[in-house]
């Protein structure tokens, strides 16, 4: 039944609740923007055999400790519920509860002691960390059927790694999701991030880790174990320390495949001092098949040999090893963006990448030519160049072991005005779109793509004509795209069989 959120609707509401003794599910909804459903009424603890409560998206604040009068409560949905600052302290007396749904609680500051006793939850989307009071990370130690995700906020709190270890992460088997977060505006420093980050090591089942404000050197070991992690806002140096290459280690079955590590302004390289040089790859990265480096301005050290990557990102890294990339000779996706300062690559970066099928190279302001060895991208398919104020040509040598490629997208690179000789060799080319160029007409070497079946121009404010060789040429041609080309006075022409 609905309630307008008005003081006589709650009045309403209310009374008819009263009347409900055997009502099983309470769904509260705010039906309009104008609405805000803040107060639980008091008359809900009344609801002896309520089983499911749910307040999700509702604009309540707290939660009236009469409301842990519901022993038969399974489920307690508050996912969304953005104001929320607190949960009742009597929360451990809800022995049935299943459910206690929390995400996206943002305002949510702490959580009371005790819930360690609801041995039956299933479902626990976040516990915040409260230090000597509130919650324990060692209440955790018996909620061994919670299964999805969980999130454990304010990890900073925790005084003693005995603490994250009574956690006993390894026996919540069915947990698939696990969120570790540090305050990164903590207000002291433990020290001690290392040794709580090695005790909760979770099960071998975890596919997703999420580390934010861990302030350790390194990563403990176990990280091989999970199948995608992701680093944010860390202060680590490496990610494989000295500890790494122990024959406990080697004994692991790595499984991480996906790494990503963003915003990491201390990290210098994967692998420390200790573990430089090692004739093979360390165990925690002999699976890894996705890596990207997002923010990492101390990036420096050479990137090692990493048998089974396929694809890596590289995101405003301006002291970044260039030419180790060419460690990684299975790579098949290259994408590098915004890197400052940078007017040239190394040409040993690109040799060895001769399964590379995709590169991407976005919004390199200073960026003034591409290597020559470009032409060793034999098995090369996509190409884009995006954002390259300062390119004004492509290396002719570069261009003509391009046999491969199908799909050639430039963006944003006014000075660009000649595509090179090179194109003549791009003899499997079907797809070219230029967008946002300062030319006066269309780059002529592109009537020597003959396989070209889709052209797009995309705002050329400059574009007068189409030239005269355009229908003549470009005979599979069977898609033109114009767009924002204000200029162009050419009403009508022939091209093959469009």
């Amino acid at each position: 039944m609905a309630f307008p959120i008005t003081s006589t609707g709650i009045d309403q509401f209310s009374s008819f609740l009263s009347k409900c003794g055997s009502l099983r599910a309470l769904i509260v909804r705010s039906m309009w923007l104008k609405e805000h459903f803040m107060k639980l009424p008091p008359v809900v603890s009344n609801l002896q055999h309520l089983r499911h409560l749910n307040l999700s998206r509702s604009e309540i604040v707290e939660l009236p400790n009469s409301i842990c009068d519901l022993w038969n409560l399974q489920i307690l949905n508050l996912n969304d519920c953005a104001e929320l600052q607190s949960l009742p302290k009597g929360m451990r007396f809800l022995r049935n509860l299943r459910h206690l749904c929390l995400r996206r609680c943002l305002e949510l500051t702490h959580m009371p002691s005790g819930m360690g006793k609801l041995t039956c939850l299933r479902t626990l989307s976040m516990v915040i960390l409260g230090g000597k009071r509130g919650f324990r990370l060692s209440e955790l130690q018996d909620l061994n059927m919670l299964r999805g995700e969980l999130s454990i906020r304010h990890i900073e709190r925790v005084e003693d790694k005995k603490d994250a270890k009574e956690a006993c992460l390894i026996q919540k088997q069915s947990l698939r999701k696990l969120y570790l977060d540090w305050d990164s505006e903590r207000m002291f420093e433990r020290h001690n991030d290392v040794e709580v980050l090695k005790a909760l090591k979770p099960c071998p089942n975890l596919q997703l880790l999420h580390i934010q404000g861990f302030n350790g050197s390194s990563f403990p070991p176990w990280i091989s174990t999970v199948t995608n992690v992701y680093v944010l806002q860390s202060a680590a140096e490496y990610i494989v320390g000295a500890q790494e290459s122990t024959a406990a280690v080697a004994a692991m079955s790595p499984l991480l495949k996906q790494l990503r590590l963003t915003r990491m302004p201390n990290l210098k390289g994967m692998l420390g001092r200790e573990v430089q040089g090692a004739a093979n790859t360390p165990g925690v990265l002999s699976q890894l098949q996705y890596l990207s480096f997002v923010y990492c301005p101390t990036l420096t050290l050479p990137l090692p040999r990493i048998p089974s990557l396929k694809k890596l990102l590289v995101w405003n890294c301006p002291n970044m090893a260039w030419a180790s990339i060419s460690n990684l000779t299975s790579l098949k996706s290259l994408i590098i963006m915004d890197i400052e300062g940078l007017s040239c690559f190394p040409e040993e970066m690109l040799q060895n990448l001769s399964l590379l099928e995709s590169l991407e190279i976005r919004e390199m302001k200073n960026l003034r030519a591409l290597p020559r060895s470009l032409a060793s991208l034999t098995a090369l398919k996509e190409l884009a160049i995006a954002h390259c104020a300062q390119l004004k040509s492509l290396p002719k040598e570069g261009l003509r072991g391009l046999a491969s490629l199908q799909s050639f997208n430039i963006n944003e690179c006014y000075n660009l005005v000649s595509l090179s000789m090179g194109t003549k060799a791009l003899k499997s080319l079907t797809h070219l779109r230029i967008s946002r160029s300062n030319a006066t007409t269309l780059p002529e070497e592109v009537k020597y793509l003959p396989t070209l079946q889709k052209l797009e121009l995309n705002d050329f404010p400059n574009l007068t004509l189409v030239p005269d060789w355009f229908g003549n040429h470009l005979t599979s041609l069977q898609e033109l795209t114009l767009k924002y080309c204000s200029k162009l006075q050419t009403e009508t022409f022939m091209v093959g069989s469009l």
